[in-house]
């Protein structure tokens, strides 16, 4: 066997065994999927004790970390079908992240009235706003310039 011959041998088990680590990748994502989808039907069956206000934000946070690691599933999918990676679906992965947080800190905001941890909630929130305008910025220009125009 010639030195391209084993050179070309070596790359194509290299490409399968990550070809297989992307696999293996999208198999515990799915899992990871299930999963928060039965913790949000727990926590809506739990509704009667944990309060109705509670238990919506708990499922609206369910469903946002599932959304990410759904576009995360998406991202294994394009990179496996056209062994490239695309900027795109990690920016929507953080636009998501970021909405999520603010829903959270402005659930924190309300209990911390009054109290020091107040202006450091608010100044997240703030600085979270200016990522989501700066996200949405970069997702406008990624598919702007991806559609070729």
């Amino acid at each position: 066997m010639s030195e391209g011959e084993r050179r070309f041998a070596f790359t194509g088990y290299v490409r399968l065994a990550g070809r297989a680590v992307y696999y293996a990748a999208a198999v515990f994502l799915l899992a990871t999927i299930a999963l928060l989808f039965a913790s949000a039907v727990a926590a809506l069956l739990r509704a009667p004790e944990a309060g109705l206000l509670d238990t919506a934000l708990t499922i609206l946070d369910r469903v946002l970390l599932i959304f990410i690691f759904v576009e995360l599933l998406n991202t294994v999918e394009i990179v496996v079908r056209e062994a490239e990676i695309s900027a795109e679906p990690f920016i929507l992965i953080g636009l998501i992240a970021a909405v999520r947080r603010i829903l959270t800190v402005t659930a924190e905001i309300e209990q911390s009235l009054g109290t020091p941890a107040f202006q450091d909630l608010v100044l997240e929130l703030g600085v979270l706003t200016l990522l989501v305008v700066a996200l949405s910025g970069a997702l406008f220009f990624t598919r702007r310039l991806g559609s070729g125009g």
